[in-house]
């Protein structure tokens, strides 16, 4: 890429940094949780349209969700740009969604006119609730992202890296019943189902041993009954199963609901095993498409690190996405080196600083020279897909 074209891109972002730092601004100071987020939703859906851009809202049956659409003069890739906006409860933009969602708003309108110039299409997704439900994978399932050349965001954080693989999670309600009774005058006359949901923890706590590295398997009990001479009819625990990939997820959590089995058997109980909150597959980023992309971040002067693939201890709902399209998600640094973790306090300042957001101009920057080298040069998308299509999707 010339140096010239690194100007003008520069130059085109400077030119809209104003609107988007009010974007950004008013989605943190106005924090909104997963599946509530209607200002977010709004004030991005007036934005894209204010640039040209077809916004669908609601989307894929999620009142905040949306999908906005520029296509360019010519023809060329679909590029999709990723936004997320939700907060956390009590803490607000504490995981920086603010920044996310101006990175892919801003991407997407800045690549507007090299799509014009050099073909290609634009999309813009919102994706609501990655916090607490992950609206991704509704609106994976539903198709949105089948038919995009890539997918591409960017999560702040305390690192520059070139992608994340996160972990695939499954999260589940297990919940024993069984029948009250006098705990000191009538004990026999009693089904514990306290004693089932100990029984379950001690089964998993053994099963432990026998599961590979990558696996985390850690629960609560909700519910654990109502005062210790009754003995307790109902107990509620609320689990997180988590493999680096989803097809051994799947064994694991066979194995989980083995235990339910026997905790139930053991102790007369009635147990049920049901889904709750987000059940996320792994992120397999797609490490051309990362590497094209930290290779226009130096060009910007920004020091990426690679992670080659390596899988990070959390989970995201943009694992659904990267089984239908290529697709990354980068991580860019708004600590200015404090060693500060998201979901707290701290990393919540850092979302809304000066720092955190001219950070997130440069994203900008890079990935909208991504985008330029996708529409001009063909081989880069030949070898991006070339390594999805080799990608163990199961």
């Amino acid at each position: 890429m010339e140096q010239n074209t690194v100007e003008r891109v520069k130059s085109v972002v400077e030119g809209l940094k104003g609107d988007l730092k009010e974007l950004t601004m008013n989605i943190y100071n106005n924090p909104e949780i997963g599946l509530t987020e209607t200002k977010a939703c709004k004030w991005q859906k007036e934005l894209l349209e204010k640039y040209g851009f077809e916004v669908e809202t609601p989307y894929a049956g999620f009142d905040t969700a949306y999908r906005a659409v520029y296509k360019g003069k010519k023809t060329g890739p679909k590029i999709a740009m990723l936004a997320e906006y939700d907060a956390l409860p009590g803490l607000g933009h504490g995981c920086g969604h603010n920044l996310i969602a101006m990175v892919g708003v801003g991407a997407g309108i800045a690549m507007r006119e090299f799509a014009d110039e050099y073909g290609g299409e634009i999309y813009v997704f919102g994706t609501p609730a990655e916090e607490n439900l992950g609206g991704k994978v509704q609106m994976s399932e539903q198709g949105a992202f089948d038919d995009m050349d890539v997918a591409m965001m960017a999560h702040p954080a305390g690192v520059n890296l070139d992608c994340s693989n996160t972990m695939a999670i499954n999260a589940y309600q297990i919940s024993f019943y069984g029948k009250t009774a006098h705990a000191a005058g009538a004990p026999h006359e009693g089904i514990n189902a306290l004693d089932a949901m100990i029984n379950l923890f001690n089964l998993i706590n053994a099963m432990r041993q026998e599961t590979t590295p990558d696996t985390r398997i850690h629960g609560i009990i909700k519910k654990g009954g109502e005062a210790p001479n009754i003995i307790p009819d109902y107990t509620e625990s609320l689990f997180y199963v988590r493999t680096n990939r989803y097809a051994d997820l799947l064994k694991v959590c066979d194995r989980v609901e083995a235990c339910a089995k026997g905790a139930a058997l053991a102790t007369g109980c009635r147990y049920t095993m049901e889904f709750a909150e987000g059940n996320y597959k792994d992120t397999c980023s797609n490490l051309t498409l990362a590497e094209l992309n930290a290779q226009q971040m130096e060009k910007l002067g920004v020091p990426m690190k690679r992670t080659k693939g390596k899988y990070i201890p959390g989970s995201s709902d943009l694992g659904d996405v990267s089984y239908h399209c290529p697709s990354i998600q980068s991580s860019f640094d708004i600590t200015g080196g404090r060693k500060y973790n998201a979901h707290t306090v701290e990393f919540a300042e850092c979302a809304g600083s000066e720092e955190g957001i001219e950070a997130s101009f440069a994203v900008i920057e890079g990935f909208v020279m991504t985008a330029i080298e996708l529409m001009t040069d063909p081989s880069h998308l030949e070898a991006i897909k070339d390594e999805f299509n080799k990608m163990q999707k199961n």
